[in-house]
């Protein structure tokens, strides 16, 4: 089953292109997506143990990181997009 996580990571010693190339590359991420500095959402029908262990398998030590569930209980201030996103587990269509 599809699942919404947030990763979080601190700034030291990562970048967001380190992290798009993991989401790229990792098998465990479906589709993912970053408007908040220092933060991905991301589709996975892994466990946030399993997107952990493959995002710090090829990180340095000194990054720091979370990785959680969004669940139904939420609340904030976020694009569309995104808001579409963590309910639909999906990119949103572009209009034609």
């Amino acid at each position: 089953m599809k699942k919404a996580y947030l990763l979080v990571y601190s700034a030291m010693g990562a970048d967001r292109q380190a992290v798009k190339v993991w989401a790229n590359e990792s098998p465990l991420v479906l589709t993912w997506r970053y408007d908040l500095p220092n933060t991905f959402y991301l589709v996975s029908e892994a466990s946030a143990a399993e997107l952990y262990a493959d995002f710090a398998q090829g990180s340095r030590k000194s990054w720091r990181c979370l990785v959680t569930e969004v669940s139904e209980n939420r609340q904030g201030r976020l694009p569309m997009d995104t808001w579409y996103f963590l309910r639909n587990k999906r990119s949103k269509p572009d209009k034609a």
